[in-house]
C-alpha cells in the first residue's frame, strides 16, 4: 500500500474506484470545496486518468491492491463527510460500503450501481445512502442531443421519468407542477403552467408498440412479394400451370391435364411412350420445375419460421419506423437510452451486434424492433432505416466502432437527404470527446459518459438525502428522500402541507421501508412516524422541509410551512 501525502489535514472526502470517473469526480469536488482534501483509493497508476488526477491539488492518493477495512482505515474514512465507491462491480461496492458502515455509521455512502433495483433495496441498510447508475445519470444528456431539445432535461427515478418540457404541453404525461424562475435565478414550482412557460411533468411505462391487424396485413403483403425466394415460387407455379394448360390444349381433358401434371409435379411420373413427342416434352419440363419448386418451398418455409420467431423475440419490423432514433449498442447505456426514450414516446430501433446483448431482453419487453448486425456495415444501418430516422445514437463499447459509425451514418444519410443526420457518439476520454466533437461539427454530439455523471456523484456526495439532480438552465432542481422520525412536526398533518410552498412538491410516499412507491399521492393523506417522501425541490425548499421531517426537542415550534408571509398561498401537490 503506498499513499501520496496531501498536507496532515483528514480527508472531508473518499474515493474509490479504478476508472476515468475517479479523477472527474475528484475534480468537481476540489472545485467545489476549495477547503477540504480528497482521499482517491485507486489499485495502480496504470490508468490513463492517473497523470491528470496526480495534478490536482488537495488530492491525497493511496494505492491499495484490496479494497478492505484496513484500506478503508487508512483513507480516513472514519472521519470522512462522505464516500463514493465507483467500481462497476456492484456486490464489491456493497461489500466495501458495509465495512466504511463499521468504521463510519453516520458517512454519506454514494454507491455506483446498475442494478439499481437492489440498490434501492440496500439503502435502507445504511443511515445515509444514495445509490446512482452512471447509465441512468449519463442517458438523459444523449436523448437530449438526440432530440434536438438540449434546453430539456430527463431523469429516471425507478419506474418513471421526471422531465422538463416546453410550452407546447404534456402529451400522455402526469404534470407535476409549472415552473418558473425569479428574479434570483431559483426555480419556483406553480399549481399549473402559462402557455408560454415550461414545466416539471412524470411519465409512467409506454405501453409497447403493437401494430394493428390492417397494418400487419398490409406490412405480410409486402414481405411477400419483396422476397426473392416468393417471387421465384410464384413464377414455378406459372410455369406448372402453362404446363398444364398446353397438356389441355394437345388434346387432354381438362381433368386428365391436372391430374397428369400435379402427379409430374410431384415426382411421380411414369413413363408413356405412346404418347405424342409434344406430350413428352411437356411432362419432362413439368418434372425439372416440380424438383425446382420442392427446395424453394422448403427454404421460404424455413425461413418464414426463423423469421416468426425472430419477430417474436425482437419486436416489430424496422422497415415500418420513420422519424425514429437508431439506438446502436445496447449495453448499460444503451439499454437505459432506449428505456427513457420509450417512456417519453419516441419511437426507437435498436441495434447490436450480439443477439445476447444486455439490453435484447428489454427491447422485447418494450416491443422495440432490434436489428443484429455491424453497426460499422452500411447494410445493417439501411435494414435500422437510418436513412428515415430522426438520429443516430451510438452506444457501443468501443470509441472506433463509434467514430467510423458516425461518418458512415453520416455518408448514407446524406445521399436521400440535404441535410445532415443528427448523430450522438459515446468516447470513454473527455479530452478525446472535446477534440472530436470540434473535428465533426454542430451535427455530431460527442460526449464522455463518466465526464456526464461525475457532476451527479459529486453533488450526491454534498447533499445529504439528495438521490439525483436535475439541472435547469443556471439552476438545480434536486430530488430528495426525506424520512418522517417519530415526533416530527410532519407526523399527523396532511402531505399538502410539507415543505413550502413554490420550491417543493412531492413526487412520492412510501408507507414504510421497503414498500412500494405510491407516486403523486393524494395531498391530503396524513403523514405517519416511518413514512418516506420523494420529493423534488430546490434549495430554499429541501432544507425547511429536513428541518419538519427531524424529531423536534422539547419545546420546540417548527415553524409551518403557511407562516411564511413570504410565500403565496399553499399548492397542492
Amino acid at each position: 500500500m503506498s499513499v501520496d501525502k496531501a498536507g496532515d489535514r483528514a480527508s472531508s472526502f473518499v474515493v474509490c474506484g479504478h476508472n476515468p470517473l475517479v479523477y472527474q469526480l475528484a475534480a468537481q469536488l476540489v472545485e467545489r470545496f476549495p477547503e477540504d482534501i480528497v482521499t482517491v483509493v485507486i489499485p495502480d497508476r496504470r490508468g490513463s486518468y492517473v497523470p491528470k488526477l496526480e495534478r490536482l491539488d488537495r488530492v491525497r492518493i493511496l494505492c491499495a491492491e484490496r479494497l478492505d477495512e484496513e484500506t478503508l482505515s487508512t483513507a480516513g474514512v472514519a472521519g470522512a463527510r462522505a464516500l463514493a465507491l465507483v467500481d462497476q462491480a456492484d456486490v464489491e461496492n456493497f461489500h466495501a460500503a458495509l465495512q466504511a458502515h463499521e468504521l463510519n455509521p453516520d458517512i454519506r455512502l454514494v454507491i455506483r450501481m446498475f442494478n439499481t433495483g437492489l440498490g434501492f433495496r440496500i439503502r435502507t441498510l445504511f443511515a445515509d445512502c444514495v445509490v446512482l447508475s452512471i447509465s441512468e445519470m449519463a442517458a438523459p444528456s444523449f436523448i437530449a442531443a438526440a432530440l434536438g431539445e438540449k434546453a430539456m432535461e430527463y431523469l429516471r427515478l425507478g419506474e418513471r421519468t421526471l422531465y422538463v418540457t416546453g410550452p407546447s404541453g404534456i402529451p400522455d404525461a402526469t404534470m407535476v407542477c409549472g415552473l418558473t424562475e425569479s428574479a434570483s435565478g431559483d426555480v419556483r414550482m406553480l399549481a399549473s403552467t402559462r402557455s408560454d412557460a415550461r414545466a416539471l411533468a412524470l411519465s409512467g411505462r409506454r405501453t409497447p408498440h403493437v401494430l394493428n391487424s390492417r397494418r400487419r396485413w398490409l406490412l405480410q403483403f409486402r414481405y411477400l412479394f419483396r422476397h426473392n425466394l416468393v417471387r421465384l415460387v410464384l413464377v414455378l407455379l406459372a410455369l406448372i400451370l402453362l404446363g398444364c394448360t398446353l397438356m389441355a390444349a394437345f388434346g387432354n381433358a381438362w381433368g386428365d391435364a391436372i391430374y397428369e401434371t400435379l402427379l409430374d409435379a410431384a415426382g411421380a411420373a411414369q413413363p408413356e411412350r405412346d404418347r405424342d413427342p409434344i406430350f413428352k416434352v411437356l411432362q419432362v419440363a413439368v418434372v425439372f420445375v416440380g424438383l425446382t419448386l420442392t427446395p424453394v418451398v422448403t427454404a421460404m418455409v424455413v425461413g418464414g419460421v426463423l423469421r416468426a420467431q425472430l419477430s417474436e423475440q425482437i419486436g416489430p419490423e424496422p422497415a415500418d419506423f420513420s422519424g425514429h432514433v437508431v439506438v446502436a449498442g445496447l449495453g448499460n447505456v444503451g439499454m437505459r437510452v432506449m428505456e427513457q426514450l420509450c417512456d417519453l414516446g419516441v419511437p426507437v430501433v435498436g441495434l447490436d451486434y450480439d443477439e445476447n446483448a444486455r439490453g435484447i431482453a428489454l427491447a422485447r419487453r418494450l416491443g422495440v424492433p432490434v436489428v443484429i448486425g455491424q453497426a460499422t456495415w452500411e447494410n445493417t444501418l439501411a435494414a435500422a432505416g437510418v436513412s428515415r430516422a430522426r438520429a443516430l445514437v451510438l452506444l457501443t463499447s468501443s470509441d472506433a466502432v463509434n467514430l467510423e459509425a458516425a461518418l458512415l451514418g453520416q455518408s448514407y444519410h446524406k445521399r436521400t437527404h440535404r441535410e445532415d443526420l443528427q448523430v450522438v457518439l459515446r468516447v470513454s476520454d473527455d479530452d478525446l470527446a472535446e477534440r472530436v466533437q470540434r473535428s465533426l461539427g454542430p451535427s455530431v454530439v460527442v460526449n464522455s459518459v463518466f465526464q456526464l455523471a461525475a457532476e451527479g456523484f459529486a453533488a450526491a456526495m454534498a447533499e445529504r438525502r439528495v438521490i439525483a439532480t436535475l439541472p435547469i438552465n443556471e439552476a438545480t432542481l434536486m430530488v430528495a428522500e426525506v424520512p418522517v422520525e417519530a415526533g416530527s412536526a410532519l407526523v399527523g398533518k396532511p402531505i399538502r402541507i410539507a415543505g413550502l410552498p413554490v420550491h417543493t412538491r412531492v413526487l412520492a410516499l412510501q408507507a414504510t421501508v421497503g414498500a412500494e412507491l405510491e407516486w403523486q399521492p393524494d395531498p391530503e393523506s396524513l403523514l405517519a412516524a416511518g413514512n418516506r417522501l420523494v420529493v423534488v425541490s430546490n434549495r430554499t425548499g429541501l432544507d425547511h422541509l429536513l428541518s419538519q421531517s427531524l424529531e423536534q426537542s422539547a419545546g420546540s415550534e417548527p415553524r409551518a410551512s403557511g407562516d411564511d408571509p413570504a410565500e403565496p398561498d399553499s399548492v397542492t401537490v
